[in-house]
Protein backbone atom coordinates (compact mmCIF):
# COMPACT_ATOMS: atom_id res chain seq x y z
CA UNK A 1 0.00 0.00 0.00
CA UNK A 2 1.39 3.41 -0.95
CA UNK A 3 1.89 6.10 1.69
CA UNK A 4 1.39 9.83 1.11
CA UNK A 5 3.50 12.67 2.48
CA UNK A 6 1.12 13.20 5.40
CA UNK A 7 1.60 9.54 6.47
CA UNK A 8 -1.95 8.73 5.44
CA UNK A 9 -2.36 5.47 3.49
CA UNK A 10 -3.61 5.86 -0.07
CA UNK A 11 -6.21 3.47 -1.38
CA UNK A 12 -5.05 1.08 -4.05
CA UNK A 13 -7.08 0.65 -7.25
CA UNK A 14 -8.09 -2.80 -6.03
CA UNK A 15 -9.47 -1.44 -2.76
CA UNK A 16 -11.31 1.34 -4.62
CA UNK A 17 -12.87 -1.23 -6.96
CA UNK A 18 -13.81 -3.39 -3.96
CA UNK A 19 -15.35 -0.38 -2.21
CA UNK A 20 -17.37 0.48 -5.33
CA UNK A 21 -18.53 -3.13 -5.65
CA UNK A 22 -19.46 -3.09 -1.95
CA UNK A 23 -21.50 0.10 -2.38
CA UNK A 24 -23.07 -1.31 -5.53
CA UNK A 25 -24.00 -4.58 -3.83
CA UNK A 26 -25.47 -2.76 -0.82
CA UNK A 27 -27.43 -0.54 -3.21
CA UNK A 28 -28.72 -3.60 -5.05
CA UNK A 29 -29.75 -5.21 -1.76
CA UNK A 30 -31.59 -2.04 -0.75
CA UNK A 31 -33.45 -1.87 -4.09
CA UNK A 32 -34.51 -5.50 -3.70
CA UNK A 33 -35.62 -4.88 -0.13
CA UNK A 34 -37.68 -1.85 -1.20
CA UNK A 35 -38.94 -3.74 -4.26
CA UNK A 36 -37.86 -0.96 -6.63
CA UNK A 37 -37.98 -1.49 -10.36
CA UNK A 38 -36.17 0.28 -13.15
CA UNK A 39 -37.91 2.51 -15.64
CA UNK A 40 -34.89 2.55 -17.97
CA UNK A 41 -36.04 2.35 -21.61
CA UNK A 42 -33.54 -0.40 -22.49
CA UNK A 43 -34.78 -2.47 -19.55
CA UNK A 44 -38.35 -1.97 -20.66
CA UNK A 45 -37.32 -2.86 -24.25
CA UNK A 46 -35.59 -5.96 -22.93
CA UNK A 47 -38.69 -6.95 -20.99
CA UNK A 48 -40.84 -6.43 -24.09
CA UNK A 49 -38.44 -8.53 -26.19
CA UNK A 50 -38.45 -11.22 -23.51
CA UNK A 51 -42.25 -11.30 -23.53
CA UNK A 52 -42.16 -11.43 -27.32
CA UNK A 53 -39.73 -14.36 -27.18
CA UNK A 54 -41.96 -16.16 -24.69
CA UNK A 55 -44.99 -15.75 -26.95
CA UNK A 56 -42.95 -16.91 -29.95
CA UNK A 57 -41.90 -20.04 -28.04
CA UNK A 58 -45.55 -20.97 -27.82
CA UNK A 59 -45.86 -20.57 -31.58
CA UNK A 60 -43.77 -22.76 -33.86
CA UNK A 61 -41.31 -20.72 -35.91
CA UNK A 62 -37.80 -21.01 -37.30
CA UNK A 63 -36.30 -18.44 -34.87
CA UNK A 64 -37.52 -18.92 -31.31
CA UNK A 65 -35.34 -16.26 -29.65
CA UNK A 66 -36.36 -13.22 -31.72
CA UNK A 67 -32.74 -12.59 -32.77
CA UNK A 68 -30.90 -13.59 -35.93
CA UNK A 69 -28.68 -15.97 -33.99
CA UNK A 70 -27.55 -16.88 -30.51
CA UNK A 71 -24.42 -14.77 -31.04
CA UNK A 72 -26.55 -11.69 -31.80
CA UNK A 73 -28.63 -12.30 -28.68
CA UNK A 74 -25.49 -12.67 -26.57
CA UNK A 75 -23.95 -9.50 -28.00
CA UNK A 76 -27.15 -7.55 -27.30
CA UNK A 77 -27.25 -8.94 -23.78
CA UNK A 78 -23.57 -8.06 -23.18
CA UNK A 79 -24.18 -4.52 -24.42
CA UNK A 80 -27.22 -4.11 -22.19
CA UNK A 81 -25.41 -5.49 -19.15
CA UNK A 82 -22.45 -3.17 -19.73
CA UNK A 83 -24.79 -0.17 -19.97
CA UNK A 84 -26.63 -1.23 -16.83
CA UNK A 85 -23.35 -1.73 -14.95
CA UNK A 86 -22.21 1.74 -15.98
CA UNK A 87 -25.49 3.27 -14.85
CA UNK A 88 -25.31 1.35 -11.57
CA UNK A 89 -21.82 2.73 -10.96
CA UNK A 90 -22.99 6.27 -11.78
CA UNK A 91 -25.93 5.94 -9.40
CA UNK A 92 -23.72 4.55 -6.65
CA UNK A 93 -21.34 7.47 -7.20
CA UNK A 94 -24.24 9.95 -7.03
CA UNK A 95 -25.46 8.36 -3.81
CA UNK A 96 -21.98 8.62 -2.30
CA UNK A 97 -21.83 12.31 -3.27
CA UNK A 98 -25.26 12.86 -1.70
CA UNK A 99 -24.07 11.12 1.45
CA UNK A 100 -21.02 13.40 1.56
CA UNK A 101 -23.21 16.48 1.05
CA UNK A 102 -25.54 15.38 3.85
CA UNK A 103 -22.61 14.84 6.20
CA UNK A 104 -21.20 18.27 5.29
CA UNK A 105 -24.58 19.87 6.01
CA UNK A 106 -24.67 18.10 9.38
CA UNK A 107 -21.23 19.48 10.19
CA UNK A 108 -22.27 23.01 9.20
CA UNK A 109 -25.42 22.74 11.31
CA UNK A 110 -23.47 21.43 14.30
CA UNK A 111 -20.93 24.25 13.97
CA UNK A 112 -23.76 26.78 13.83
CA UNK A 113 -25.33 25.32 16.97
CA UNK A 114 -22.00 25.38 18.80
CA UNK A 115 -21.40 28.98 17.69
CA UNK A 116 -24.83 29.93 19.07
CA UNK A 117 -24.07 28.19 22.37
CA UNK A 118 -20.74 30.02 22.63
CA UNK A 119 -22.43 33.34 21.89
CA UNK A 120 -25.04 32.64 24.57
CA UNK A 121 -22.35 31.72 27.10
CA UNK A 122 -20.37 34.88 26.24
CA UNK A 123 -23.49 37.02 26.64
CA UNK A 124 -24.22 35.38 30.00
CA UNK A 125 -20.68 36.07 31.22
CA UNK A 126 -20.89 39.69 30.09
CA UNK A 127 -24.26 39.99 31.86
CA UNK A 128 -22.71 38.59 35.06
CA UNK A 129 -19.91 41.15 34.83
CA UNK A 130 -22.48 43.93 34.45
CA UNK A 131 -24.45 42.55 37.41
CA UNK A 132 -21.32 42.38 39.56
CA UNK A 133 -20.65 46.08 38.75
CA UNK A 134 -24.24 46.86 39.80
CA UNK A 135 -23.85 44.86 43.02
CA UNK A 136 -20.63 46.72 43.82
CA UNK A 137 -22.42 50.04 43.27
CA UNK A 138 -25.32 48.97 45.53
CA UNK A 139 -22.88 47.93 48.26
CA UNK A 140 -21.24 51.34 48.09
CA UNK A 141 -24.54 53.08 48.78
CA UNK A 142 -25.36 50.67 51.62
CA UNK A 143 -27.67 48.12 50.01
CA UNK A 144 -26.95 44.63 51.24
CA UNK A 145 -28.66 41.31 50.81
CA UNK A 146 -29.95 41.60 54.37
CA UNK A 147 -31.47 45.04 53.67
CA UNK A 148 -33.33 43.77 50.65
CA UNK A 149 -34.50 40.55 52.35
CA UNK A 150 -35.77 42.32 55.44
CA UNK A 151 -37.38 45.11 53.32
CA UNK A 152 -35.64 47.86 55.23
CA UNK A 153 -34.36 49.54 52.11
CA UNK A 154 -36.43 51.43 49.61
CA UNK A 155 -35.46 53.43 46.56
CA UNK A 156 -37.95 56.22 47.30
Amino acid sequence: MAVSHANKPLKSPESLAAAQDDHLSSLKALTEKLKLETRKPSSLDWRAQLEKMLTQRRQPSGNRLGFGSIDQALEWLKKELAEMRLQDQQLACQLMHLRTDINNQRIVQTCSQHRKMLNDATFELEERDDMSDLCDTLKVIGVTKMNINSRRFSLC
